[in-house]
């Protein structure tokens, strides 16, 4: 049966008004819902670049102020160690306030920042007081500061992460110029101060700008102030900035470190960030400009899509940035946009809805008869279509019942005469094949038995039921060609002579005579009258081999030898069906298709294959117009 043509995607009805209160409802509203949000965007992110600038600034000024307060304290401790001292005598000023613990004050007081203390003398030797860092990076700091200072250059190092202290500090150097106070020196109160002299290893230390201090030469310094100052506050003012979190405020040095963060549990890792985009892009501008961009980051789940702001802490070299994830920072924008949606999406709906019981009056019935139409054009032909209408739909819907109704009744006459048909064609062959039959007394039912054999072989082969149909077509007309062959060749109880013998084996080519005078019924099942071919090429008439052979000649010529091994001849007795297996399976590959052979075994395994059953096929076939197939 040919395939239905591919059906063309059609409009309809109800879609197409609702596609109309799309265009005049959804569609405006969709266009106004997505300019306001554009614009509330826009406006958003023009306020969040702004509060993350503010921000920024805010906290640059912070950590300025309080870098700078570090400074003149350190200032103000050396220019107080100026004080009523002789240029030879600061040695023993040193001395005296090593003795008396005078430097204690700096790192005891509340309101101390200072973590360590220390007074060195031109000798090196000196006084101190506070935590003894014994850190490496610190301790060069530290070195790095004597020496300067004893240049007669101030020093404000870069931070660094004190793992004894567990918070990030500064090394800061001032040089000590005694009898230069009244050239122009800040001091603070004149004090009793004292301490020891800080020792380090050497490391290369980050110049970073110091307080400011008056020039000095080198040969008017007698000592140097060194102390280690705490930034843990910087902690203090980037939480309080981010807002339990909604921010990532932090602040870099020169080098891309982090010296403070709003989550401290940042400063437990690797603190080089100096990969961080936004970071890059800071380190880039040297500090000079502030700026709000857009990058991203990277995260277990991904990319994250952030908004940043980054602005240089004058006099430092460091860096506030300050930057949320997008869909914090447009959070409201993003609410605005779902807000829309669902607005949209309710009118969606309530457009659907209303348009479907506007036009379902009008939609519905055309739709029931489409429906009708392709179930009658699928083979339903059954189909009636319930449509009451006084309008011109329901005169359609009439008429297509009426023809509904005449073409069941043409195709039910074509049915029976298909049936009957068919019943003559099988009952003609079935005629043949018993005349064939009557001519051979011992071999009565063998064209049914063949028939029955070749279908189960076909079945466990896996073929279709229109193929196994075919096959047993083919084991029915097999031999044909033995009316063309004398009776008493046929009746002969002995076995043939060789001359006879010659004369059967012609029975092949006489069948095909037979044949094409129905040449429909030769192409369906004539390549079963090639069954005495054989695999290995022994065969007749042709002597073709293997794949030469037809497939419905190799199965037909199977079944035939079963049959003829289990059927009492006049020259030989009936073997026992496994007797009959056990020979066409040692014959496989010689005279037998070998995957034909595995079909009849399977065949016999299932229980397809019994000699009740075999028995029972050809007197039922027999009788009946279809062939049987017993399971």
């Amino acid at each position: 049966m040919p395939a239905p043509p591919p059906r063309r995607r059609r409009g309809r009805i109800l879609v197409s008004l609702l596609l109309l209160l799309f265009g005049v409802g959804v569609i405006p509203l969709v266009a106004t819902s997505y300019h306001l949000v554009s614009k509330s965007r826009e406006i958003l992110e023009l306020d969040q670049k702004a509060m993350q600038l503010d921000k920024a600034r805010s906290l640059s000024q912070q950590v300025s102020v309080y870098v700078k307060s570090l400074q003149s304290q350190v200032v103000a401790i050396a220019r107080t160690l100026e004080v009523d001292v002789a240029p030879g005598a600061f040695a023993a000023r040193v001395a005296r306030i090593r003795d008396e613990e005078g430097l204690r004050r700096y790192v005891e007081e509340a309101t101390s920042r200072f973590h360590y203390v220390s007074v060195v003398d031109a000798t090196s030797s000196g006084a101190r007081s506070g935590v003894q860092l014994s850190e490496p990076a610190i301790e060069q700091l530290l070195r790095e500061g004597v020496v300067r200072g004893l240049q007669g250059r101030s020093m404000a190092s870069h931070p660094v992460l004190s793992s004894s202290l567990q918070e990030p500090v500064m090394v800061l150097a001032e040089p000590v110029i005694p009898g230069a106070a009244a050239a122009g020196a800040q001091a603070g109160p004149a004090a009793t101060v004292g301490g020891a002299p800080g020792a380090a290893a050497p490391a290369p230390a980050v110049k970073a700008p110091a307080a400011e201090s008056r020039p000095s030469e080198a040969s008017d310094v007698q000592g140097v102030v060194v102390v280690v100052a705490s930034l843990g506050p910087l902690w203090n003012m980037t939480r309080d900035l981010g807002q339990g979190g909604l921010f990532d405020v932090y602040v870099v040095d020169g080098r891309g470190r982090l010296v403070a963060h709003s989550d401290p549990r940042k400063l437990e890792g690797n603190l080089d960030v100096s990969d961080v985009e936004i970071v890059k892009q800071f380190l880039a501008s040297q500090g000079r400009t502030a700026a709000t961009v857009p990058f991203a980051i990277s995260s277990p789940t991904g990319s994250v899509k952030m908004l940043g702001t980054y602005t240089g802490i004058p006099d430092t070299g460091w860096g506030v940035i300050v930057q949320i994830p997008e869909d914090k920072a447009y959070y409201s924008a993003i609410q605005m946009r779902y807000q829309s949606l669902a607005l949209v999406a309710l009118v969606t709906v309530g457009a659907v809805v209303f348009g479907t019981l506007f036009a379902g009056h009008i939609s519905r019935p055309i739709q029931l008869l489409a429906q009708g139409a392709r179930r009658l054009a699928g083979g339903d032909y059954a189909t009636r279509v319930p449509v009451k209408a006084n309008n011109e739909v329901g005169i359609l819907a009439e008429s297509f019942n009426h023809m509904g109704e005449e073409i069941q009744k043409a195709i039910e006459q074509i049915r029976q005469a298909a049936h009957r048909n068919k019943e003559l064609f099988m009952g003609s062959i079935r005629m043949l094949a018993n005349a064939i039959d009557e001519k051979d007394p011992y071999t009565r039912g063998h064209s049914e038995r063949v028939a029955f054999y070749s279908a189960l072989i076909a079945k466990h082969m896996g073929m279709t039921e229109e193929e196994v149909e075919r096959v047993h077509l083919s084991g029915i007309i097999h031999d044909v060609g033995k009316i063309g062959i004398e009776d008493k060749i046929l009746r002969k109880p002995a076995a043939l002579t060789e001359e006879e013998y010659e004369i059967m084996k012609q029975h092949p080519r006489k069948g095909e005579k037979i044949l094409e005078a129905v040449p429909l019924l030769k192409q369906m099942a004539g390549a079963g009258l090639m069954h005495h071919e054989n695999v290995d090429g022994s065969g007749y008439p042709d002597a073709l081999k293997g794949d030469q052979i037809p497939l419905l000649g190799r199965i037909v010529s199977v079944a035939d030898a079963f049959d003829a091994m289990t059927t009492d001849r006049p020259y030989s007795k009936a073997m026992t069906f496994e007797a009959a297996l056990s020979r066409l399976r040692f014959l496989a590959g010689k005279k037998f298709d070998g995957a034909c052979v595995d079909a009849i075994e399977k065949a016999a395994t299932s229980g397809d294959l019994t000699p009740a059953k075999a028995r029972r096929a050809s007197v039922t076939a027999r009788r009946q117009a279809d062939p049987v197939l017993t399971h």
